[in-house]
């Protein structure tokens, strides 16, 4: 069963699956989706008590703020800006001394770049002073690496599977290199290293993994003959991949033209026919993923636009005309708003590349 993101190992476990129903819902145009999505948030925007969060969602602000600066930057709209500065005073005075999860260390970096000064503000401030604390100021001498092991650790960590560590370590990478914290590469390394223990049986949502992994990597070094898995440790899905294959993969994962839910993406890597996919976040992350490679492949015979666009197809359909994202890109099952924050990451991403049909 899909769990949603990181969600099922920190706060609840969702049950809900849905089939997905091709052709059931209106798509919006991508204006049409930042617009009604971004809207919503910025009304639905808790005020009083957890300033700067949304409703009983206080816990995934990064996501939803990382969407809403991806929103201003597409649009220009001040009240889009507000609202995720907003959610980043709260990022900032929530954290216990300088920790911060991955997706809001990610969030701060967003509202760094789109701050009068990207050079020299409180939220660069903030993500720099957190990686030096990781590696000189943790308690017991340790370091990085050690804090980077806390990730698939039950009881001091913030997830017990792979894909939950995966998620975090690829967002805190991205964030790394932005202010090129000096362990960067530790950061990384650890990111394909945890990638390489992804599958089927231990992880909760593997391709969303294989998604988000892609996409830190394809924005923070090439995606080159570096292996994997070159210890042989990790699972056999990994066994004599190399960073070239990411994009490979993720095509591999996506469902194909004329299939219930064409363009979205499974779920496990193995498909199976009696399985319901079409879940948002996958589609969500295996876009991000793609967009993000179809920048740096060097092999002139891979065009990834044609299933980037399908993928953005698919993701239009799942945003409600009341700016409302899902669980099921068929606009059923769970609904929550760290959704609203994501989709708006992966409209951003595929509009700056030009993927989206406006």
């Amino acid at each position: 069963m899909k769990k949603l993101k990181f969600v099922s190992s920190i706060v609840i476990s969702v049950f809900c699956i849905m089939a997905f129903i091709p052709n059931a819902v209106y798509a919006l145009t991508v204006d049409e989706a930042v617009v009604s999505i971004s809207d919503r948030l910025v009304s639905d925007q808790v005020l009083v008590g957890k300033v700067g969060t949304w409703p009983a969602e206080d816990a995934f602000t990064g996501s939803i703020v990382a969407g809403m600066a991806d929103a201003y930057e597409l649009t220009s709209e001040l009240a889009y800006k507000n609202s995720a500065e907003l959610g980043g005073i709260y990022i900032l005075s929530s954290a216990w001394s300088v920790f911060f999860y991955g997706d809001a260390t990610y969030a701060l970096t967003r509202l760094s770049e789109i701050s009068d000064d990207p050079n020299d503000n409180l939220w660069r401030d903030a993500v720099s002073d957190f990686y030096d604390f990781v590696k000189t100021d943790m308690p017991n001498g340790t370091g990085t690496q050690d804090y980077i092991d806390h990730f698939l650790n039950p009881f001091v960590g913030v997830g017990t599977d792979t894909s939950n560590a995966v998620f975090y370590i690829a967002y805190n990478v991205v964030a790394a290199y932005y202010v090129d914290a000096a362990d960067k590469e530790i950061w990384r390394q650890a990111l394909i290293d945890h990638l390489s223990l992804v599958d089927d049986d231990s992880s909760d949502f593997p391709v969303l993994a294989l998604g988000v992994a892609t996409w830190a990597l394809a924005k923070t070094g090439p995606l080159d003959e570096t292996l994997i898995d070159p210890s042989g440790g990790g699972a056999p899905y990994w066994d004599s991949k190399k960073l070239e294959d990411l994009p490979i993969l993720l095509l591999d994962n996506q469902v194909p033209e004329g299939q219930p839910g064409e363009g979205s993406f499974y779920w496990q890597f193995q498909h199976d026919e009696g399985d319901p996919n079409n879940y948002t976040e996958d589609t969500i992350f295996a876009t991000l993923g793609l967009a993000a490679a179809s920048q740096v492949i060097s092999d002139p015979n891979l065009n990834l636009d044609p299933d980037i666009n399908a993928a953005s197809e698919a993701l239009l359909k799942g945003v409600s005309p009341e700016g409302k994202v899902y669980e099921s890109l068929s606009q059923e099952g769970a609904l929550y708003y760290v959704f609203s924050g994501e989709m708006l990451q992966a409209l951003k991403a595929l509009n700056v590349q030009g993927k989206t049909e406006e």
